[in-house]
């Protein structure tokens, strides 16, 4: 058996390219779909006066702030509206009676 060291260093070469190739083509063939896969990712919150005006209150508070002021439906509860809220001072009347306290 004749082996020439320099030829199979070239053909382990030509190996290495051709994988790094194909890898590449590959790569390309399927970047676009791993890039639809980042559109079903949770959006950022949207920003609204009611969200700009309550920058800590959650989801709940800020659904429920806008339903007051719309006149929907909203919880009567004052911990699902955002504090110093117009429903939330008007719920803090209604829960302390005659006196108000926090």
């Amino acid at each position: 058996m004749d082996r020439h060291p320099a030829r199979e260093m070239m053909m382990k070469g030509l190996v290495v390219v051709a994988t790094t190739l194909l890898l590449a083509f590959l790569g390309l063939a399927l970047g676009p779909a791993g890039s639809d896969a980042r559109s079903y990712k949770k959006q950022p919150r949207q920003s609204d006066s009611y969200a700009k005006r309550y920058p800590f209150a959650t989801q709940r508070q800020l659904r429920n702030a806008r339903a007051y002021d719309r006149g929907d439906y909203f919880e009567q509860d004052s911990n699902a509206h955002p504090v110093g809220s117009r429903g939330w001072w008007e719920l803090k009347e209604r829960e302390s009676g005659d006196r108000l306290r926090f």
